[in-house]
């Protein structure tokens, strides 16, 4: 559903960073996959703006979300650069919210934000990203979307019906696992008690044949650098899991990204957080995500 914003009354600093700083923070969020670091570029964002803006701006919306998009443009490349020294998997930084804080079971959620959302977008180019993002959330048409990349207005349609194809799959997917939210519940919490108490084989039948294992340490934390595939080997490395974490630690049922998870905590400290995707037609599990990158779960304390 498309929001608006009423637009300050004046170009002051503070006021625009009021106004706007949720809407760009959702752009960088989207573009870059990390809490931190889109926090980070709202922050420089209105700081290299400081004696710098144009009282000719009509429209501060429109010229905040170009120069965030741009930047994250920029991050992007030079974040590529980065992950190939990056040790292991790769994977977002989630939002975790506690159940009292956010219930599970109400209707409305941040559009376009599950884990899934996130993963989808990291397998994006940046400029598949930017014009997804710019045509689908801020309604740019395509030619204004060409303009800012020097694209012709076809080229920008191609891609963004190609993503566009990719992203409306992602979505019914979740409004499906919405109206499953009850038994994804019940099965997060089992899978949390499997955990603690060492039950690993409880969680067979909870599994797909296919089922994989994807952990993201960034070389700072043990965890596996390569993804695991099958049922039999990702129930290992579950077990090895349960036995070095647990009881030591704590595992409890959260919001990751609006979907049913699992934080992990040790003496108050979130040391790890689990989130899943799921075979909407037998509610198994077919992927489980581990965060235990500290990097990644800073913001969690």
């Amino acid at each position: 559903m498309q929001s608006y914003t009423i637009e300050p009354s004046s170009n002051n600093i503070e006021d625009l960073y009021r106004t706007y700083k949720p809407h760009l923070f959702a752009i960088a969020y989207r573009m870059l996959g990390s809490r931190s670091d889109a926090e980070d570029m709202v922050q420089d964002l209105f700081i290299s703006m400081h004696g710098f803006l144009n009282d000719n701006i009509q429209n501060f919306k429109s010229y905040l979300s170009k120069m965030m998009i741009n930047r994250c443009l920029n991050e992007l490349k030079s974040a590529r650069k980065k992950r190939i020294s990056y040790v292991g998997n790769w994977l977002p930084e989630p939002t975790v919210q506690l159940i009292e804080h956010s219930p599970l079971d109400r209707v409305e959620r941040q559009d376009t934000m599950s884990y899934a959302f996130l993963i989808l977008m990291d397998k994006l180019t940046p400029l598949e990203r930017a014009v997804f993002i710019l045509r689908e959330v801020f309604e740019y048409e395509h030619s204004e979307i060409g303009e800012m990349f020097n694209k012709t207005e076809v080229n920008c349609r191609k891609i963004y019906s190609r993503v566009k194809k990719k992203v409306d799959a992602s979505n019914e997917k979740d409004e499906i696992l919405l109206s499953h939210l009850h038994e994804e519940k019940e099965r997060v919490s089992r899978f949390i008690a499997a955990l603690s108490n060492g039950n690993i084989q409880s969680l067979v039948n909870m599994l797909t044949e296919d089922v994989i294992f994807i952990a993201d340490g960034g070389g700072k934390v043990s965890a596996a650098i390569n993804q695991i595939y099958n049922k039999k080997r990702v129930l290992t490395i579950l077990n090895a899991l349960s036995s070095s974490r647990f009881p030591a630690s704590k595992a409890q049922l959260v919001e990751v990204n609006h979907q049913p998870g699992i934080l992990i905590t040790k003496e108050g400290i979130s040391t790890g957080v689990i989130c899943f995707d799921w075979d909407i037609e037998t509610m198994a599990i077919q992927r489980v995500y581990l965060i235990v990158n500290p990097d990644k779960l800073q913001n969690l304390n």
